[in-house]
């Protein structure tokens, strides 16, 4: 299974990321819509891990249960 605290510092490692720095001219991630946009790149990503996850979790628990069955 996943390593547990992979899980617990992945929201730390995701909250340090910086939404006030400016990458170029013409990217401001202090403008109002700069979190909503960047959310809607992202969202593709979270749906993919999270099928995925729910995938892997499945099947572990499939083949837990066909060890102790």
């Amino acid at each position: 299974m996943l390593n547990k605290s992979l899980i617990a510092l992945s929201p730390l490692a995701l909250s340090v990321l910086s939404f006030y720095a400016m990458a170029h001219e013409g990217h401001d991630h202090s403008h109002p819509s700069a979190g909503l946009i960047h959310l809607l790149w992202a969202a593709p990503a979270l749906v993919i891990g999270a099928f995925a996850s729910y995938k892997l979790r499945k099947v572990y628990l499939k083949n837990r249960s066909k060890d102790n069955g």
